[in-house]
C-alpha cells in the first residue's frame, strides 16, 4: 500500500516536471522601457538581445504562431521574454519573444474635461470628442447620454464639465463611450472651506517651525509648519516648469470663478518625500531632494503634472486617503458636504484594502492625465514613467538596479495603449 502511494507520487512529480518542461517560465515578463532596434530593446530595464534563433509569437488569439522576423517592439508592449539571463549585465539572450495583443475592455470612470481635441476631419455631425481622465473619449449617436441640471447640452462649450463615462478603447487609443453623464464643475461650501483652511503663505513660514512626532501622530501631517526652502534657481525653475502645464481651460477661466485654481509651487526640505504634495487650494509642495534626483525637465514636468492633476480632478474629495492632502482634524471637520455634483464622496475608509485600492485609482488617474499636460506643454511624455523609476528607491540608485515600480509601470502601460503611434503626431492632439 505504501509502495503504491509513493509510486502515484513519483507519478504526479513526473507528470508535472514534463508540464513544467513543456511550459517554462519567461526570464522577464513586463514591459517594453526603451528600443535601441527592432532586435535590441529593454523589458522592465533588462536589455534584451535578439539574433536569427529568436522566434517571435505574433499571434493575438494567445495560440503561439512563431516566426523568425522580428517585430517592431513600441514603448510599453507587453511580452514575455525566454532565454539565458546574465544577472551582471542586466542582459537576456532571447530565444521566444511572445507580444500580447490588447483586447477591448469596458473601462469607465469621472474626470473633469480638460480639452477638445481637433477632430473637423474626421468628426461626424453627430459626433463629439473629449480629452478627460487621460482618454481621448468619442460620443456618439449611440451612446447613452445623460446632462445633469442646469446643463442641458455642450453646445459652444465642454470644459470644466465634470463626465462619467463608460466604453471600450479602440486600437488606436481613443475610447468609444456607451454612457455619457455630465455634471456641471461647482464648488460647494465644504470645498470652499476646506481650500480656506488650508491657504497660508508658504514663504511666511518660520524657518525654525516644526511639527512635533506627537502632533503629527495624532492629527496628521500639518503643511503650514513646513518652511520653505531658499533656493532662487531651483524655485525659479520649478515656477517655469508648473506654470507651463496649467490647462489652457483653466488659464482662462475669470479670476472670479471659484473653480479657477490658483496654482503656487513652494520648494521644500524632505529628503525622506518621493513625490510632491498637493492642497486643495493649488498649493504643491515640492521637495528639493525630488528635484535633485530628477534628470531633465520633463521628468521634474511628469511630478509638477502628476500633482496639478490632483488638483484638478479634486482627487481630496472624491475619497483619496486625507493624511497626504490635509490634516486629519481639519478633513474631519469640513467632509461634511464636500462632494462632487454626481460623483458623492468615498468616506468610509474602514481597512486597509480600501484605502489601497482609492489610493491606486487616485495615482492611475493623475498619471493618466498627467500624460496629456505634458504633451499640450511641449515636454518629452516618454520621459514620465522614468521619473517615478528614479524616484522610487530610498536613495538614489541607477534604474537597472532598481525593479521597475508600480507606478511607472502603469505609465508605461498607458503609452502603450493610448500613445501609441507610427509617426510624430500625438493621438491626443
Amino acid at each position: 500500500m505504501a509502495r503504491r502511494s509513493l509510486l502515484a507520487i513519483l507519478l504526479l512529480f513526473c507528470i508535472q516536471w514534463a508540464h513544467s518542461e513543456e511550459t517554462p517560465s519567461p526570464a522577464i515578463a513586463g514591459y517594453v522601457t526603451g528600443i535601441a532596434s527592432d532586435t535590441s530593446f529593454d523589458v522592465n530595464g533588462t536589455h534584451i538581445l535578439c539574433d536569427g534563433n529568436t522566434r517571435f509569437n505574433t499571434s493575438a488569439d494567445g495560440r503561439k504562431q512563431f516566426t523568425s522576423t522580428p517585430q517592431a517592439p513600441y514603448l510599453g508592449e507587453p511580452l514575455d521574454v525566454y532565454g539565458p539571463a546574465d544577472r551582471k549585465t542586466y542582459t537576456i539572450r532571447a530565444t521566444e519573444i511572445t507580444s500580447y495583443s490588447s483586447q477591448p475592455y469596458t473601462l469607465s470612470g469621472t474626470a473633469i474635461i480638460d480639452g477638445l481635441p481637433d477632430t473637423s476631419e474626421k468628426a461626424s455631425p453627430d459626433e463629439r470628442l473629449f480629452r478627460a481622465d487621460g482618454y481621448r473619449i468619442l460620443v456618439t449617436a449611440k451612446t447613452q447620454t445623460t446632462f445633469n441640471p442646469p446643463l442641458t447640452s455642450l453646445s459652444g462649450g465642454g470644459t470644466n464639465v465634470w463626465l462619467k463615462y463608460t466604453g471600450k478603447q479602440r486600437p488606436d487609443g481613443t475610447l468609444i463611450a456607451e454612457t455619457a453623464v455630465f455634471t456641471a464643475n461647482a464648488v460647494p461650501k465644504g470645498e470652499d472651506r476646506l481650500r480656506t483652511r488650508s491657504e497660508y503663505d508658504t514663504k511666511a513660514v518660520d524657518p525654525d517651525s516644526k511639527q512635533g512626532k506627537v502632533n503629527k501622530y495624532f492629527f496628521g501631517l500639518n503643511p503650514k509648519k513646513i518652511p520653505p526652502y531658499e533656493n532662487a534657481a531651483m524655485q525659479a525653475r520649478v515656477d517655469r516648469i508648473g506654470v507651463s502645464l496649467i490647462p489652457a481651460y483653466q488659464r482662462n477661466l475669470p479670476a472670479a470663478d471659484a473653480t479657477k485654481i490658483d496654482f503656487r509651487f513652494q520648494l521644500i526640505d524632505q529628503p525622506k518625500w518621493h513625490d510632491a504634495l498637493t492642497l486643495p487650494n493649488g498649493i504643491i509642495l515640492v521637495p528639493r531632494q525630488v528635484v535633485e534626483r530628477l534628470q531633465n525637465d520633463s521628468q521634474l514636468a511628469t511630478v509638477l503634472a502628476d500633482n496639478i492633476a490632483c488638483a484638478l480632478e479634486k482627487q481630496s474629495f472624491r475619497g483619496q486617503p486625507a493624511a497626504q492632502e490635509m490634516t486629519a482634524a481639519q478633513l474631519a471637520s469640513d467632509v461634511g458636504g464636500i462632494f462632487v455634483p454626481g460623483l458623492g464622496l468615498a468616506t468610509g475608509i474602514v481597512n486597509n484594502r480600501v484605502a489601497a485600492s482609492i489610493y491606486r485609482h487616485a495615482v492611475e488617474q493623475s498619471g493618466r492625465v498627467s500624460l496629456t499636460l505634458l504633451r499640450d506643454a511641449g515636454y518629452d511624455i516618454d520621459e514620465a514613467p522614468k521619473a517615478w523609476w528614479l524616484l522610487a528607491p530610498k536613495k538614489p540608485k541607477d534604474m537597472a538596479e532598481t525593479p521597475l515600480p508600480e507606478r511607472a509601470a502603469y505609465l508605461y502601460a498607458t503609452l502603450g495603449q493610448s500613445w501609441r503611434v507610427t509617426s510624430s503626431e500625438s493621438p491626443m492632439q
